[in-house]
């Protein structure tokens, strides 16, 4: 829109729909800016905190090609915590 100079609206030119408005970044308030740090952090924590929990899973010895089975049983050290 030419006469909103601090704000676009992006659209999916494939599917033919707007998702919405965008703010441009060096227009951005202090508050905006923050909004979006925040955001970025808590998805970094989520992030971490899901490849924590796939690295301490444990998986059943194969000696073919197949789906991994997760088993049911705790390490020594999982099971003192």
């Amino acid at each position: 829109m030419p006469h909103h100079e601090h704000r676009i609206e992006v659209c999916h030119a494939a599917a033919g729909r707007c998702l919405g408005s965008a703010d441009l970044a060096d227009r951005a308030s202090g508050a905006q800016v923050s909004a979006v740090r925040r955001a970025r952090a808590a998805r970094t924590r989520r992030l971490r905190k899901d490849l924590q929990a796939s690295q301490r899973g444990r998986y059943a010895a194969v000696n073919r090609s197949e789906a991994p089975r997760r088993l049911g049983a705790l390490a020594t050290a999982q099971a003192e915590t």
